[in-house]
């Protein structure tokens, strides 16, 4: 009766783990959009491995491949530039029935732009038929590499010797910064990403940003065609203010933003073809993750939907809820015998740890891209995972006392005996805190294009959380739970208790230096979080185009980034054990007689 007891506890446990997973990632309906391809979208064929800054580029056969791919569902491919093996797009293009807005990259670099040009005039005579447009520069004055004069001058240059249509490309608010390269181009080539917006917008809001910058556009240059040159939305990455990144964010935003484009009649292209794991040394995770298509070149949704955000996640859930059924076995095999609420809690435990550590695994294998980021990731798992392991034996030894001892209160800074998991678990729970810290401070001054931690610290701060809560439950009579808390002794078979009364908060803190402040940096991080990222980038209000008061008042207080709010709330969280260790110290707490323990094993 046992065995089936112990079995539907593991079986429950499962259960909620497919929950977990399985509501994450319902299939979200669409509806087929209007026209059946897209108009354009921007071709950048750099596959892993290639990139304009280490100068590898894609071969003939990788271009026709790419082009071969999108024509079913896209009429025409725009460039950034006529160089770095792009000159066989037009030809290409041409095999494929698709036509091609033909780009020449702009740059600080004049005898650069010399070849550009040179090779975008080019390609425009010698194929009239395919390239339909041309787009000299992109963004060169929103990154201050060229002042607007020298801007005109390539335009001129280019409009003299080709017969298309020519035009510049940038973000909308620059065309009302530098009006008079209006004067130089037939039509306007504007970039419209909510995402990226100085108050940034949710999905559902976007297509009413989109559709009143246009209209701003059109209104202050009247009878100028426009181009919404680059529109779309990040599959990967952080996100800004009410924008989130996602698969399914990105299929509503897509589909939502062609049928705008078909009721207010905007000519349009998307960025972007497929995903550009380069472009993370320049904009963080977020920039590598613009394509409809991966990187390994498989579509990462249909236009017409069903969308899931996580195909996979069956294969997770497998892995995860394995992972859980070993740990629990391993620690049954330990020989000691746990009442049955002990062995739910520590079922449950197992699966939301192992279903924490799995997403974090998954996030850490998609999206990073160069070295560092993936050593840093590496780390990462490897500290979580150690502590996960500590973590569960703590609770499963814990779970299997009577009741814990009692020792005198002891601070990081002495020198008590540990065992092998004690001195694991405390160097991990330090490690992943220091690193908590510096990733905090890092987003805080510097967040532009840094991810939120979320995934790697959501495992320790639940961890530590029920360690506490499993040690309050088990702690002597008569005693306070806050120092089964406390970090010091966190994962000791013990409760550390007070053995002097501290008069004062300041006596308290002497006593727990490095508990004290740990625990206080921990929450000052926690609330320049929410200053900084809570409701929109604090970056983008204070060096954005917008009056700072303006851009404040354009803030929707009622759309937070919940993902900036979580992080806050990993690190009070972490901040707990410390502030535990702190507050202990200043409670004189019953001793019994003959219960003073020193512990020096298990």
């Amino acid at each position: 009766m046992r065995i089936i007891k112990l079995l539907a506890v593991l079986v429950l446990a499962g259960l909620a783990n497919l929950a977990v997973w399985s509501l994450s990632n319902q299939p979200v309906p669409l509806d087929p959009p209007p026209g059946g391809k897209l108009k354009s979208v921007s071709f950048a064929p750099f596959r892993d491995g290639q990139s304009p800054l280490t100068q590898v580029f894609p071969t003939t056969e990788q271009i026709d491949e790419d082009l071969a791919a999108l024509a079913p569902q896209v009429a025409g491919v725009r460039t950034y530039t006529s160089l770095e093996g792009l000159e066989v797009v037009p030809e290409l293009a041409r095999k494929h029935g698709m036509t091609v807005t033909m780009g020449a990259w702009l740059s600080s670099k004049l005898d650069k732009n010399e070849a550009e040009v040179a090779s975008l005039i080019d390609l425009a005579n010698r194929y009239p038929d395919v390239i339909t447009r041309v787009i000299v520069g992109n963004e060169v004055l929103l990154r201050r590499e060229l002042t607007a004069e020298q801007v005109a001058g390539y335009i001129d240059r280019v409009k003299a010797a080709v017969k298309q249509p020519v035009s510049y490309a940038d973000v909308w608010e620059w065309w009302l910064k530098y009006p008079q390269i209006a004067d130089h181009v037939d039509y306007l080539t504007i970039h419209l990403l909510p995402y990226w917006e100085d108050v940034p917008t949710d999905v559902a809001g976007a297509q009413e940003r989109i559709r009143s910058s246009y209209r701003t556009i059109a209104q202050r240059f009247p009878g100028k065609p426009i181009l919404v040159g680059e529109t779309g939305w990040p599959t990967a990455g952080r996100s800004r203010g009410a924008a989130v990144t996602g698969l399914v964010n990105k299929a509503k935003f897509v589909n939502g933003f062609v049928r705008l484009a078909q009721q207010e009649g905007f000519d349009y292209n998307v960025i972007e073809a497929f995903d550009q794991g380069w472009k993370a040394k320049l904009e963080g995770t977020v920039g590598g993750h613009w394509g409809l298509y991966g990187a390994d070149r498989e579509a990462k949704f249909s236009l017409a939907g069903p969308v899931v955000e996580n195909k996979r996640w069956p294969l997770l859930f497998g892995i995860s809820t394995a992972l859980a059924v070993v740990l629990v076995a391993g620690l049954g095999l330990r020989g000691r015998t746990l009442s049955f609420g002990a062995y739910a809690a520590l079922a449950f435990l197992a699966q939301a740890l192992s279903g924490l550590y799995v997403h974090a695994v998954y996030a850490a294998m998609h999206g990073k891209h160069y070295w560092q980021d993936v050593t840093l990731a590496g780390g990462m798992l490897a500290l979580t995972g150690l502590l996960s392991l500590t973590v569960l034996l703590a609770v499963w030894r814990t779970l299997n006392s009577g009741e814990l001892a009692l020792e005198p209160l002891a601070s990081l800074r002495g020198r008590p005996a540990l065992t092998r998991t004690e001195r694991v678990g405390r160097a991990a729970t330090l490690a992943l805190t220091a690193l908590a810290l510096v990733w905090s401070f890092l987003i805080v001054f510097d967040g532009r294009y840094r991810d939120f931690p979320n995934p790697y610290f959501a495992l320790p701060a639940l961890g530590l959380l029920v360690l506490g809560a499993v040690r309050a439950v088990r702690r002597p009579p008569g005693t306070g739970w806050l120092a089964a808390y406390g970090v010091g002794a966190l994962f000791r078979p013990a409760v550390p208790v007070a053995d002097s009364p501290a008069r004062s908060l300041c006596a308290a803190v002497r006593r727990m230096p490095v508990e004290a402040a740990l625990a206080g940096l921990l929450v000052l991080g926690a609330v320049l979080t929410v200053i900084a990222e809570g409701f929109v980038p604090l970056e983008s209000l204070i060096y954005g185009q917008l009056p700072f008061l303006e851009a404040l008042h354009e803030v929707d207080w009622a759309q937070p980034n919940l993902e900036a709010l979580a992080w806050a709330a990993l690190q009070l969280l972490l901040a707990v054990p410390y502030g535990a260790a702190v507050l202990s110290a200043r409670v004189r707490e019953p001793a019994r007689a003959g219960q003073w323990v020193r512990v020096a094993g298990e």
